[in-house]
């Protein structure tokens, strides 16, 4: 009898440095989600626009609307499929692992041809993107309306914020960067009934300040322009994308995600 006292003592003396050795099992016991590292790629698009209709925009941030639905039709055909950077970040929290060949779609700046050119494509391919605008633009000439913004949020499109001015961000004050980023929120959130869950930086330049506020603004994830696929707990606030080369074909796209890192 004293034997098997001795035994069930040191047994319960036992468990709990097993459950610290073990933190995945005592996590699954317990039934508390667990934060996950997903690799996802995020493919960067600026402009969907016709040659004709580019103006003074740098060619490398161009791809004609034939180039995007030729690769997002290649891609889907290969069976990949589409979530908003908010859906990705609800994953990575939770711990909830995304279906394999999910991507996400990001479209930076708020042109108008986000709407005319893209989204009829995404649409007609049953895909979704996350828009990241700037909202000082909104409403100016060759950039989105309001009421375009407030159409793409009820067909399932995230709206995303990159800002009030997209000016330079090196150098500033922190009031700065929380004014730039609060403002925005603000107006997204006057416009389309809720704030955006994510952000993606100008010019993907990050400094300390302006991570800061976007993490004080209740911003869950936000994008920079370093190239990868990986959305972990530790940097949602610095997660990569990746650009496709403009002379990439549809095939060479489709073999490129495939073998990502």
């Amino acid at each position: 009898m004293r034997i098997r006292l001795r035994i069930a003592l040191r047994l319960a003396l036992m468990l709990p440095l097993l459950a610290c050795s073990f933190p995945t099992i005592a996590h699954a016991a317990s039934g508390a989600p667990r934060s996950i590292a997903l690799h996802v790629p995020v493919l960067t698009f600026h402009r969907i626009a016709p040659q004709s209709e580019i103006g003074d925009s740098l060619p490398e941030l161009v791809i004609s609307p034939k180039t995007f639905e030729t690769r997002l039709k290649a891609l889907q055909l290969d069976g990949w499929t589409t979530v908003t950077a908010a859906v990705l970040a609800d994953h990575v929290v939770s711990g909830v692992p995304l279906p394999r060949k999910s991507m996400v779609i990001t479209i930076d700046d708020g042109r108008d041809d986000g709407y005319t050119y893209a989204l009829p494509i995404l649409q007609k391919l049953h895909f979704v993107a996350t828009y990241y605008v700037i909202t000082g633009r909104i409403g100016k000439p060759r950039y989105l309306t309001v009421a375009q913004l407030q159409a793409m949020a009820t067909m399932g499109m995230e709206i995303g914020n990159h800002t009030v001015h997209h000016s330079g961000v090196s150098g500033r004050s922190d009031a700065y960067y929380l004014e730039e980023v609060r403002t925005a929120q603000q107006q997204l959130t006057a416009w389309l009934g809720a704030p955006p869950a994510t952000f993606a930086y100008p010019f993907g330049l990050h400094p300390n300040g302006l991570i800061k506020a976007v993490s004080d603004a209740g911003l869950r994830l936000a994008f920079t322009t370093i190239s990868g696929t990986t959305a972990s707990p530790s940097t949602l606030l610095v997660t990569p994308r990746i650009r496709l080369g403009a002379s990439l074909s549809p095939r060479q796209v489709v073999w490129k995600l495939n073998h990502l890192p």
